[in-house]
């Protein structure tokens, strides 16, 4: 069995894709997922599975979520080491940026090379940006919501599919996965 977390994007955000947790807990057991637990409203899901496929995994999780809620977001899984790199890597982390300013947004899949060449991050104050592999850290020290450096047009200009989090979901998630 290995640990895995599920992020589904656009779960419960301003009023959008209503999801009740224990409806999503359900799809997940009756996928034969095992320690399922929920954190927060917003779709974030730890289980457990013997399966290795990340992508396979979250195909089937896609399906069974639209099938039982009426709703298919997309979803991106990440493994727990995967979490775990990713909580090592933040550039931001290592400078001691304020964790409600910093964010992650996971791409489905790391952007082609050409998409990645062509990329330049829009005029954003204070905003700053780095990707690395499958995943952008984004630092906004004036606050997410007024950055342009949101996950809609991350994803728009990566040509991925995308979920952003703030750092403390990432952390909690990676205490939650880790043990």
């Amino acid at each position: 069995m290995a640990d895995y977390v599920a992020l589904l994007r656009s779960v419960n955000v301003a009023g959008h894709g209503r999801l009740e947790m224990a409806a999503l807990r359900q799809a997940f057991t009756d996928l034969g997922f095992e320690e399922v637990r929920t954190y927060i409203q917003t779709g974030n899901v730890v289980f457990r599975s013997p399966k290795r496929n990340t992508r396979s995994l979250a195909a089937a999780i896609e399906g069974q979520v639209g099938r039982m809620c009426g709703a298919s977001p997309a979803v991106i899984v990440r493994t727990a080491g995967e979490l775990t790199e990713v909580l090592a890597t933040s550039p931001y982390a290592a400078r001691g940026a304020d964790p409600a300013r910093h964010h992650v947004t996971f791409l489905a899949e790391a952007p082609a090379a050409a998409r990645l060449a062509a990329f330049v991050a829009p005029p954003s104050g204070r905003d700053e940006l780095e990707i690395i592999g499958r995943e952008v850290y984004v630092h906004t020290p004036d606050g997410y919501a007024g950055s342009k450096l949101s996950g809609t047009y991350l994803e728009r200009h990566l040509g991925v599919v995308s979920t952003t989090r703030n750092w403390n979901t990432v952390a909690k998630l990676g205490a939650l996965v880790g043990g």
